[in-house]
This record gives C-alpha cells, sequence and structure tokens, in this order.
C-alpha cells in the first residue's frame, strides 16, 4: 500500500511540474513576460544552450532581454512534454520575427530537459536547430 501512495505522490508531483513548464513557456514566449523567470525560476538557474551557458538568473535575463529586444511577434507551441521524477522533457516549435529579417518570420524546433526542485527550475538544457534557424535569416553558410 505505502508503494502505491509513493508512486501517486510522484505522479502527482511531475503533473505539477509539467503545469510549472507550460507556464514557463506560455509566459516567456506567448507573453512574452520577463517576470515569469523571477515567479519560476531558481535565483540560481543554469541553463546549457547548443552554444552558450549563462549560471543564474541575471544572466538568464539579461540574455532573455537582448532576445525580447532582437525580436517580435513570437509564439510558441508546447508539442509534447513528458516528465519523470524532478524532470520535465519538452518538444516545442517557436516563431518569431527577428527585426534584422524584416517580416520574415523564422520557425525553430527545441527539445528542452528541465529540472525543477520546490517548484522552482533550476537547471535547463536546451538544443535546437541553429542552423536552420541562420538559413531562415537569410545567413549565408559555408558550403
Amino acid at each position: 500500500m505505502l508503494e502505491s501512495a509513493e508512486l501517486k505522490h510522484q505522479k502527482e508531483q511531475e503533473r505539477r511540474n509539467k503545469k510549472l513548464i507550460e507556464r514557463y513557456w506560455n509566459g516567456k514566449w506567448n507573453e512574452r513576460r520577463m517576470e515569469i523567470l523571477d515567479e519560476l525560476q531558481s535565483p540560481d538557474v543554469v541553463y546549457h544552450g547548443t552554444s552558450m551557458t549563462m549560471n543564474g538568473l541575471e544572466e538568464y535575463k539579461q540574455g532573455y532581454a537582448n532576445y525580447l529586444s532582437e525580436s517580435q511577434n513570437s509564439s510558441i507551441e508546447v508539442l509534447d512534454l513528458m516528465a519523470e521524477n524532478d524532470k520535465v522533457m519538452s518538444r516545442c516549435r517557436l516563431k518569431y520575427v527577428p527585426k534584422e529579417a524584416g517580416d520574415k518570420e523564422v520557425v525553430v524546433d527545441a527539445f528542452t530537459v528541465f529540472k525543477v526542485e520546490h517548484g522552482k527550475i533550476v537547471e535547463e538544457w536546451e538544443i535546437f536547430d541553429e542552423l536552420g534557424m541562420m538559413k531562415q535569416m537569410g545567413a549565408e553558410l559555408p558550403t
């Protein structure tokens, strides 16, 4: 009986963690709200990206502020969310218009794994199609 109660608690925690990540994506990209980072990330959050690492909430907020100033009309669609213990994996499709690309919309797919502790995101590992993004923005790439 105890195992069943523990399993039920774990499943409930995984459900809460998935809801937290949905709120995070929606607030960050659809609503473009800087304060969502304060609400849902730990002050010591660590971001591991394909081409950069950010340590701490303040550094993360600076990177996000740069993105907001360089883009417009962003939206995200969460395609998949899976949770196990303290990790949530998401597969998303981000659409946005970089200011340098005029009116051309860029579409990028990303896979992100989040670690959640005490209702806050403490770590994030992300892989996205940077090459596809650069091509869509008209970058000249070596052949």
